[in-house]
């Protein structure tokens, strides 16, 4: 009889043929045995012995050939992933949430949560799955939060997320960026995880993201830099003055960005007059965010 263990090395040298990283290639049979099952790790392990069922090993074989053959990511297959602590559900065109998306997310609400006036609004832009903002939402219960997203497909996904994780202060909206958001609607805090590859970058991408995810979410012109130099100009219009995130050195806005931006959009917010601009890199020690406070003085005048 087998373990869970060499059920897990079987199906990681299967995977290997596809993906290069052993580690991944491990990570990937536990997703698949857990969305199998319906255990967790913990459960499985628990095991002396493990077996699937005719059925189960038909999806299996199915989900792995789907990866190999026709370079589908596992998500989609999958329907799901794990987003702070939330289920995100995921299908194709929409970009899949990323780990590195949801660590500075997770520390983003962490951040909120020293509020004493919790009752903020948010905007999150390209919000795709919606997963940036109903993380948000969930950790901070009395805040408003919206999310755009130029993709109608996104929106429609990001309403199913909401319902999905029963989460009831998000409300979601086809926009161009700010295209669609009515100019009186003010916002304490702005968040985007926007288009940001260059179509360089993008053609040496995996085929698995250049195949089956939305080119739209993920290319930008101007080396990546179009539509981040429209939310750091356009969000000087929609960020009211909030006294308690001045005070508790709290940024207004927040980007993602790629690994080699962050001199490039720093740079790009200074020159729009945002002040205390900072780069923050992942766990990977990678440049990721660039966030930055709103220049009260500045806006007045326009």
């Amino acid at each position: 009889m087998k373990t869970v263990t060499t059920t897990i090395t079987d199906i990681a040298n299967k995977l290997h043929t596809r993906y290069q990283d052993p580690i991944l290639c491990q990570q990937y049979a536990w997703w698949m045995l857990e969305a199998l099952t319906g255990k967790t790790i913990a459960h499985l392990l628990a095991q002396k012995t493990f077996t699937l069922n005719s059925a189960q090993q038909q999806t299996l074989q199915l989900w792995i050939d789907q990866q190999i053959k026709r370079h589908i990511p596992l998500q989609y297959l999958l329907g799901n992933v794990p987003f702070a602590d939330l289920e995100i559900l995921v299908e194709p065109p929409t970009l899949i949430p990323r780990p590195e998306t949801e660590e500075w997310a997770i520390k983003l609400a962490e951040q909120l949560n020293r509020l004493t006036n919790k009752k903020i609004a948010i905007l999150d832009i390209a919000t795709g799955s919606g997963c940036i903002a109903l993380a948000l939402a969930k950790q901070l219960p009395h805040a408003t939060v919206w999310g755009s997203d130029i993709s109608e497909k996104a929106i429609v996904l990001a309403k199913k997320n909401a319902q999905h994780n029963t989460i009831t202060n998000a409300s979601f909206l086809v926009s161009d960026i700010f295209g669609n958001i009515p100019l009186q609607v003010q916002f304490d805090i702005i968040v985007s995880n926007p288009p940001y590859i260059s179509l360089e970058e993008w053609k040496q991408l995996d085929t698995s993201v250049t195949t089956w995810e939305d080119k739209n979410a993920l290319v930008a012109n101007n080396d990546g830099l179009k539509i981040i130099e429209s939310i750091i100009s356009g969000a000087l219009h929609y960020i009211k003055k909030n006294t308690e995130f001045e005070q508790k050195n709290i940024p207004q806005l927040i980007i993602e960005i790629g690994y080699r931006q962050g001199k490039s959009v720093k740079k790009l917010m200074e020159q729009y007059g945002y002040t205390n601009v900072v780069i923050h890199k992942d766990l990977e020690k990678k440049d990721r965010v660039v966030s930055g406070s709103i220049p009260h003085v500045a806006k007045e005048k326009q």
